[in-house]
């Protein structure tokens, strides 16, 4: 963006917003809108101090009615204390108020979406509808995603531009994998009180065990092939079925939450990655930043169930119909020492996966919208 632009962030505290809004901080000045929401923030001032921007319960409402009696009251605010941007980006159905209300914030306003909300049931659709009618731009995290979006609700191609997860630059490799690898492999390893060094061949679960997670083909595959280990790493959000038996097993770890910084050690010292995927929930449209994240070692992936984003580059990935099928890989690819010749594709097709590669993709759409409007007022 030129001359070093102003950006807006409303976003999550998801590590792949996080990242996402790093990497523009190299491209354009960026900052984070964090409103407080009290009731305190309907009493004006008399010269107390109050926090940065407090603004009155209900600003944000489900109530249209509110959150216009509110509009202006809270645009002052919000322009007292942060001004005015050149774009501002929105993450959540439940800021739709911004794209309406608060206009004079940004002259771009895109909404950068995860999910397919329909997925949740604690989301209005009629909110986000009303936020993808008033938004110039929308970035939708996947081609199936962005369709599905199209055709719930009318948008033009114009306005729609993929920006897919990623990865930190820091995770590539500096040298693609050899197209000759030693076998078996040299993988590095995690500290022993972690992983011991010789619990191998290792196969990584990596990611939040949960109601997207089908775990019976790893059950399937654990009970089938008593020569490899498995390494689970991330937070169990729910008991699903199949979780107890392989906590139970002494050939599998569970090492719980970890930092995002901390888990690319864990990526690497994988000889094989699973994405044990269901077939719905938002999987189908999703950008799974476990599978961006496994990409750069070059090691071999499989996954489970459904999803439009990792099927567009088969050669990268394997898919695996049921747990006969995952077990059958998994029993070849070890027979191989776990090389299928494919590292070295997946590590160019990381390099053009990293937040840096996704900030300009996004930045440069903002860009172009500005531009253009630029040239409609001068023109006038």
């Amino acid at each position: 963006m030129d001359q070093r632009r102003r950006l807006f962030v409303v976003g999550s505290e998801e590590p792949y917003h996080r990242a996402l809004f790093e990497a523009l901080e190299t491209i354009c000045t960026v900052q984070t809108l964090a409103p407080r929401i009290s009731w305190r923030g309907w009493l004006p001032s008399f010269g107390r101090r109050r926090h940065a921007c407090e603004l009155p319960r209900g600003a944000f409402s489900r109530h249209r009615w509110l959150v216009r009696i509110l509009a202006p009251l809270v645009e002052r605010r919000l322009l007292a204390i942060y001004g005015r941007a050149d774009a501002l980006i929105l993450t959540d159905p439940h800021a739709w108020p911004y794209a309406i209300h608060h206009r004079a914030l940004a002259s771009v306003i895109a909404y950068l979406v995860s999910d397919d909300y329909a997925a949740y049931p604690h989301v209005r659709l009629d909110q986000e509808h009303d936020l993808v009618r008033h938004a110039d731009l929308i970035f939708p995290v996947s081609r199936l995603l962005a369709e599905v979006l199209q055709a719930r609700y009318g948008i033009e191609d114009s306005r729609v531009h993929i920006i897919p997860n990623g990865i930190p630059s820091s995770w590539l490799p500096a040298e693609p994998p050899p197209a000759l690898p030693p076998r078996p492999p040299q993988r590095p390893a995690l500290a022993a009180d972690l992983v011991p060094a010789d619990f191998r061949p290792l196969i990584g679960i990596i990611g939040v065990i949960g109601s997207r997670i089908d775990l019976l083909p790893i059950v399937a595959a654990h009970d089938a092939l008593p020569q490899l280990r498995w390494l689970f790493v991330g937070p169990v959000r729910r008991q699903v079925p199949g979780l107890a038996h392989l906590q139970s097993s002494p050939r599998c770890r569970f090492l719980g939450a970890m930092p995002y910084t901390e888990l690319q050690a864990c990526f690497a010292t994988l000889d094989a990655a699973v994405l044990p995927l269901t077939d719905g929930d938002i999987n189908p449209c999703s950008s799974p930043v476990r599978f961006f994240s496994q990409l750069p070692t070059g090691q071999p992936i499989l996954y489970t169930g459904t999803c439009a984003q990792i099927a567009e580059t088969p050669r990268l990935a394997y898919h695996c119909a049921d747990a006969q099928a995952l077990t059958a890989t998994l029993e070849r690819l070890a027979a191989a020492g776990f090389q299928d010749g494919r590292a070295a594709e997946r590590h160019r097709f990381a390099t053009g996966c990293t937040w840096q590669k996704r900030a300009e993709a996004a930045a440069g759409a903002l860009e172009a919208v500005l531009e253009a409007r630029r040239r409609t007022a001068a023109a006038r």
